[in-house]
């Protein structure tokens, strides 16, 4: 089987090189970005996030390679899904909510992208500090508490047709992301950032309420930011991937969990009908 990864958890640099991405296409190590528009945090001269609009005309010039996940904005309604949606946005990027995640007065926005099939990737667990000076509105949260992962488990079982990601792995609520994943089968995990490998490896040949493996309900990510001079290092996060796999999982009953876990969940989510 050829190796490649799919990176389900990417962000666009806003002054981003369009050559970067011919090189990842040549290079043919990473077959699909999902690229996250990140609105919330304000850019300074070393901080360069891409708003959704940037994302989608990314997308327009590398279809196929990027795809492009809009930002929620938590002060507007579900009529910015509809919208989001006909801009050419396939899924959608929920962090630093201002209220609780499963907070009701958020499900209207869910109900609409549960209709218009937009899976969501919400952060989840710990998350990078940042003053309200640096942030795109001063509620926004500045800590994780507004974004542990059992949240999605309300908003799983409210909307059982909405595809939901857990973005990275919930630290330091993993028990949390083990319920998650073992009770809704519309719920996935990205796993990037601070990586607990411990719970990982004790993890990975868990069964879910219904027999699915946990290795099938993972799917890697970087949590990069594209576009930069970046890039080899977010090779060697992919190495490192793989080679942990290969060394460790020496030992457990994984089964083909690395082309699970690297690109095989994230082409079936894609697919998938719930």
């Amino acid at each position: 089987m050829p190796e490649y990864a799919i990176d389900t958890h990417a962000h666009l640099r806003s002054d981003y090189d369009p050559h970067v991405f011919e090189k990842i296409q040549e290079d043919g190590i990473i077959r699909q970005l999902w690229m996250l528009a990140h609105e919330c945090h304000v850019e300074t001269p070393t901080y360069h996030p891409a708003t959704t609009a940037q994302v989608l005309e990314s997308a327009r010039l590398f279809p196929g390679l990027i795809l492009p996940f809009g930002y929620i904005n938590w002060r507007k309604g579900a009529e910015q899904i509809e919208k989001l949606k006909e801009q050419g946005c396939f899924g959608l990027k929920a962090i630093r909510p201002i209220y609780d995640y499963n907070d009701l007065r958020y499900f209207p926005i869910y109900e609409a992208a549960e209709k218009l099939d937009m899976p969501i990737l919400f952060h989840t667990g710990i998350i990078a500090r940042r003053r309200r000076e640096e942030l795109t509105d001063p509620e926004l949260c500045t800590g994780p508490d507004k974004m542990r992962p059992s949240f999605i488990d309300s908003i799983a079982a409210a909307f059982p047709q909405l595809k939901l990601i857990h973005g990275h792995m919930g630290v330091p609520w993993c028990n949390e992301l083990f319920e998650s994943l073992w009770y809704y089968t519309n719920v996935r995990a990205s796993v990037s950032g601070l990586i607990d490998w411990k719970w990982l490896i004790e993890n990975l040949d868990c069964r879910t309420e219904t027999g699915v493996p946990f290795h099938q309900k993972m799917m890697f990510s970087t949590d990069s930011y594209y576009g930069g001079d970046n890039l080899e290092y977010t090779y060697r996060k992919i190495n490192f991937t793989r080679e942990f796999f290969d060394r460790v999982g020496m030992t457990y009953c994984w089964g083909n969990a690395k082309e699970d876990f690297m690109h095989g969940n994230a082409e079936r989510f894609l697919l998938e009908k719930l």
